[in-house]
């Protein structure tokens, strides 16, 4: 009986270390699976972050794969887009309840100077929400941010020795703690993260460069333009003026030889109303192309508006085509020369009531912004083809039927807008054009 039951001990021993032996390598076998695959997941991540150059492409792969590897209920991601802000904005969230917010301005922020940012800045490495409580010590409003996204797990970005994002992660599904084997893959996957981020960042920075870098040649195309016609055009007013005084003398001597009942003195004075509506046209071009004499003032653009609307409206309402106007009364005043914005609105309203044959709408409407004051006049007609809105600026470009227009009225009055130290953009609606109009608003 003995020799049976050390037998029957020494099979149980043998048995008991057997199984810790294969427990030990079926854990490590575990662990080996887990290490290939999240090195797999590395790799094929890698590839894809070299190959993406946009930001939202890019951080919907890189926390959509981050969530299914680590199996967390959210993650989010905050970032410094811009090397002159010096806050941290939420800008991607999967998962969990997002915080309500109505507009991009009113995602949540991290201040680079405060207490969070400084310290993961000072740490540099993963942090749980608990650790962060016990080394803040107070309650900061940040650290309710963290809560409210559910953080579980914080994990700076950092580039150059500076704070460019932080990665959020929440609790896992399963509820369980992240293992030092979750918090090694996620320290090389931050690494990859922050090279990439910031590659898009530079991307997406250099195109906005090369974006304003051509709105700037066009408009100094246009400057170059408006210079040159301007010039031709006082040359041109000047050797007009000239036959058009030998006109009128030779009309005034003629009409003098003439009884006021001759049908010819009637003709006559047809005449010299026409040359005096060149002579008028020709000041025009002239008083557009030199300086202005008269001293600027301060405008209530919403007086000019209604004063330039009296002026056409009768003729407006036989051509069937009703103005409605939205003009507030407390409409910041503006610089400027009062006569110059009367033309620019007659020319506007004008050009809508030409595409307008059988009737419409012309709605102004006004509103205060925090850089000045904006009018946008909308109209009813056909519109603009896409084609011509860049084009609708440029003198003697046209888009009426031939005798009916000249192509300078959109001209002028950029060139006007111009003067004022304003803007004047064309936009197509869905019926209709509208023209938006920006004016500085008047110091002191």
């Amino acid at each position: 009986m003995r020799v049976e039951r050390r037998v029957s001990e020494s099979v149980d021993l043998f048995r008991n270390a057997m199984e810790y032996k294969i427990n030990r390598l079926t854990l490590a076998n575990r662990r080996l699976k887990q290490k290939i695959f999240d090195l797999y997941t590395i790799i094929e991540l890698s590839r894809k972050l070299n190959s993406v150059l946009d930001l939202e492409v890019l951080l919907a792969q890189m926390l959509s794969s981050l969530v299914d590897q680590l199996g967390t209920r959210s993650i989010a991601i905050f970032l410094r887009r811009d090397p002159k802000q010096d806050k941290l904005t939420l800008f991607k969230f999967i998962g969990g309840t997002r915080p309500q917010s109505s507009t991009k301005r009113d995602q949540p922020q991290l201040s680079l100077g405060g207490k969070l940012c400084r310290l993961f800045f000072s740490k540099k490495e993963p942090l749980l929400l608990e650790e962060i409580q016990s080394l803040v010590k107070v309650d900061i409003p940040e650290i309710r941010i963290l809560q409210n996204l559910e953080c579980k797990l914080c994990l700076p970005l950092i580039s150059r020795e500076e704070l460019v994002g932080i990665l959020i992660l929440g609790p896992k599904k399963t509820n369980r703690r992240f293992t030092d084997g979750d918090l090694e893959f996620i320290s090389v996957l931050t690494d990859l993260l922050t090279v990439a981020v910031e590659n898009a960042i530079l991307y997406e920075n250099q195109k906005k460069i090369n974006a304003k870098l051509k709105r700037t040649q066009r408009q100094l195309i246009q400057s170059e333009k408006l210079a040159a016609l301007g010039q031709l055009s006082a040359s041109l007013a000047h050797e007009i003026n000239n036959p058009l005084g030998i006109i009128k003398n030779y009309i005034l001597i003629l009409s003098e030889s003439l009884n006021q009942d001759d049908l010819n003195h009637h003709n006559l004075m047809m005449i010299k109303e026409e040359v005096d509506r060149i002579a008028r046209i020709v000041k025009s071009l002239l008083d557009f192309s030199r300086p202005e004499k008269n001293k600027v003032a301060l405008l209530n653009l919403s007086s000019i508006v209604k004063q330039t609307i009296m002026l056409i409206e009768k003729e407006f309402l036989t051509k069937n085509i009703r103005i409605k106007t939205h003009l507030p009364e407390d409409l910041c005043q503006v610089m400027g020369w009062e006569d110059q914005l009367k033309q620019v609105f007659l020319n506007l309203l004008v050009n809508s009531k030409d595409f307008m044959p059988q009737g419409g709408e012309i709605t102004i409407s006004a509103r205060n912004t925090d850089q000045g004051v904006e009018i946008e006049f909308a109209d009813t007609g056909p519109g603009i083809p896409d084609e011509n809105i860049c084009r609708i600026f440029e003198p003697f470009f046209t888009t009426k039927q031939e005798g009916k227009g000249t192509g300078l009225g959109l001209w002028i009055c950029y060139g006007i807008m111009q003067k004022h130290g304003g803007t004047i953009r064309a936009k197509r609606k869905k019926t209709g054009t509208s023209f938006v109009l920006t004016w500085p608003k008047a110091q002191g």
